[in-house]
């Protein structure tokens, strides 16, 4: 089935001075926009998986990149354009990024903390994208207590 996304984000934060006979108002605007359309080139796409995980207390939830079920159905990305990783419950999470040998993050050992409510959203809009042989996808939960996390993964491959 072929792909079309659109990818939006919007920051709008208005500030207000508090000055005695007349007050400012300043607005920082901020937007990303991306579309997808389906194809292996820059600015395309062929499959999405998306899933809400539970990261184990004291451990971790992973799952290889490169092939993996989910729901009956086999996804093998060859290359990653989208990561949105958002933090739903209470404790700290941690992306741990150097599982990603030519990602986004691939200092050795080195991890991204995501806070209760906090979103990790990165794009490679390319025509190579982020590869993913030999890659993983790790959430790790230092915490005495269970996590939950929503992920988002947009690139090229195939579902059988």
């Amino acid at each position: 089935m072929p792909l079309n996304a659109q990818i939006m984000l919007s920051i709008l934060a208005h500030e207000t001075s508090a000055g005695d006979l007349s007050r400012t108002l300043r607005a920082t605007p901020a937007s990303y926009a991306l579309s997808l359309t389906d194809g292996t080139g820059a600015n395309q796409a062929q499959i999405v998986w998306s899933d809400s995980r539970i990261a184990p207390a004291n451990d971790e939830d992973g799952t290889g990149l490169a092939s993996f079920t989910e729901d009956g159905m086999n996804y093998s990305f060859t290359s990653v354009k989208v990561i949105y990783i958002r933090n739903t419950g209470t404790v700290e999470l941690l992306w741990a990024g150097g599982e990603w040998p030519t990602g986004p993050n691939p200092v050795a050992g080195a991890a991204i903390k995501i806070r209760p409510g906090g979103v990790v959203f990165m794009a490679a809009p390319d025509a190579t994208g982020w590869a993913t042989a030999n890659s993983a996808l790790r959430i790790d939960n230092q915490t005495a207590t269970n996590g939950s996390y929503e992920v988002v993964l947009i690139g090229e491959g195939t579902i059988t």
